[in-house]
């Protein structure tokens, strides 16, 4: 889908590799940029297989890498050959140090016209707080993620899952491919000024929305949903929580298999509003009423119905699910020096253009000399700056695990 497409990737973490990897398995051209010493620090975050950490390999796989040192003159003007050649340069340094290094957007367009210019930040270019620095838990926090998640009464839970990081990659991907469609009709690049603060707040969706209308802030509610009613986890006889959604049309099932038929006419339960507004107390019957069977029992039921359930399951079980065999969510690759690595695969099944791992994560300095030679460095020069410390080549073992 993206073949053709170069790409200077100078972010690091987690959002703007995300981003970068999935156009990379789109098949663009990923140039990722390491410094020479300091390399990537995902790269030493565990765990390892084989000194490679998956941490990093889970973002940077399908690129290639070159190590530079941009705050040197000549590594600054490494980086500006890349950009002048590149469709899409990305970069999540705090708002303003772009401009410092000499990598901003005016800077980049100056000698690109048609980039497009990929700036991620925890807050943005403008506002109060740009520039301050974010991170995932500091995001879901601030955003407000955070207060309307865990139990009814307890402190607030943070997603174990990087919500925050992995919905801005997903976001700047889709951004990305507007800017690259807009541009194949008018010529025109442009900058994208992506914030994970302002994901996190437009995730807020119907929540989000409810407040602005109401002006009720709202409460926890745990695996419940204040909006759909019944809508929560259920534990049965056997111990094990269902997570129950019933609709309206599947409510006097629902209510016969619970063994309570009269709440089907009850004035209290018989419609979605009024099941919202009688919450505390429909709530603990359904609750009471599911411990009379075990839960492969509820679930034959319930599917026999098309009452939607299903259970908590934990990572053991998601990845040893059919379902998730069937789809291909698991994929693997080999890497070198390391051998076979799993790896999640992207979820977009394609006719025509589906995505696929093109190549393992790179070993640090992996690409370096071949990429200086493809902007017209010399073997004389591309020593040169090897010598200098402006650039690393490829060094043994590589992958820089814990032991480096």
């Amino acid at each position: 889908m993206f073949a053709g497409v170069k790409v200077l990737d100078l972010s690091r973490g987690v959002a703007g590799p995300l981003t970068s990897m999935m156009l990379a398995e789109f098949g663009a051209d990923v140039i990722f940029v390491e410094h020479p010493r300091s390399k990537d620090e995902s790269r030493v975050w565990p765990p390892f297989k084989g000194g490679l950490s998956a941490y990093y390999a889970t973002n940077n796989r399908s690129k290639r890498t070159i190590a530079v040192d941009m705050k040197r003159p000549e590594g600054l003007e490494v980086i500006l050959d890349l950009a002048r050649g590149a469709d899409v340069v990305m970069q999540n340094f705090t708002p303003g140090a772009a401009d410092r290094l000499g990598v901003g957007y005016e800077a980049i367009r100056a000698i690109n016209p048609r980039v497009i210019y990929h700036s991620v930040s925890g807050y943005g270019q403008t506002g109060p707080d740009r520039g301050k620095r974010g991170y995932d838990p500091v995001l879901q926090a601030g955003s407000g993620f955070m207060s309307i998640t865990g139990e009814k009464g307890r402190t607030p839970v943070k997603s174990m899952a990087p919500v925050a990081d992995v919905s801005t990659g997903i976001y700047g991907f889709a951004a990305i491919q507007g800017a690259l469609y807009y541009r194949e009709r008018t010529g025109e690049g442009q900058h994208i000024d992506l914030a994970m603060f302002d994901i996190m707040v437009s995730m807020l969706s119907v929540i989000g929305s409810r407040y602005l209308l109401t002006g009720k802030v709202p409460e926890r509610h745990g695996t419940e949903n204040p909006q759909r009613v019944p809508s929560a986890a259920f534990k049965c006889a056997d111990g094990v929580y269902l997570q129950a959604v019933p609709g309206q049309r599947q409510w006097p099932d629902f209510c016969r298999l619970l063994g309570h038929p009269e709440w089907i006419e009850d004035e209290r339960f018989a419609t979605p509003y009024a099941r919202v507004a009688h919450e505390e107390v429909l709530y603990p019957l359904v609750h009471e009423a599911m411990l009379a069977k075990p839960a492969a029992q509820w679930r034959q039921e319930f599917d026999d119905h098309a009452i939607v359930c299903g259970p908590i399951n934990d990572l053991k079980a998601v990845f040893e699910h059919p379902q998730t065999i069937a789809r291909g969510m698991i994929q693997s690759y080999e890497a070198p020096g390391v051998g076979e690595m799993p790896a999640l695969n992207l979820p977009w099944k394609m006719s025509k253009t589906p995505p696929s791992i093109r190549r393992p994560p790179p070993r640090f300095g992996e690409h370096t000399v071949e990429i200086l030679k493809e902007i017209g460095r010399t073997d004389e020069a591309i020593s040169a700056l090897i010598q200098a410390g402006v650039v690393a080549d490829m060094v043994p073992h590589a992958q820089v695990g814990p032991a480096q």
